[in-house]
């Protein structure tokens, strides 16, 4: 894939990223603790398999946020290995003049 162009990135693309990530933490905790939540009153089992559930979500959700994490470091990250302030030589070029 093309990294995109700093100066041309969309303004959107920032809520984009965060929905995303809202995305990623919001629906397996939804499912897994929600949905197991309900799954363990219906069938009537013990509550050990609610905490089951949402040790599962939490795991889930840790999963997938860190690799969308990874995948954003990869997508955007410079791999520049430059520092970011480089010194310039002027401000090391100077002489005394001889007054002599």
């Amino acid at each position: 894939m093309n990294k995109p162009d700093k100066g041309r990135r969309n303004p959107l693309s920032a809520y984009m990223i965060v929905s995303h990530i809202a995305f990623v933490v919001a629906v397996p905790l939804l499912l897994f603790i929600g949905g197991g939540a309900w799954l363990a009153d219906t069938m009537g089992w013990s509550d050990v398999t609610k905490l089951i559930f949402v040790l599962l979500g939490v795991a889930v959700m840790a999963a997938s946020l860190i690799s969308y994490l990874r995948y954003l470091i990869a997508e955007y990250g410079t791999g520049d290995k430059e520092p970011t302030f480089k010194p310039s030589n002027k401000e090391r070029d100077f002489y005394y003049e001889n007054d002599n």
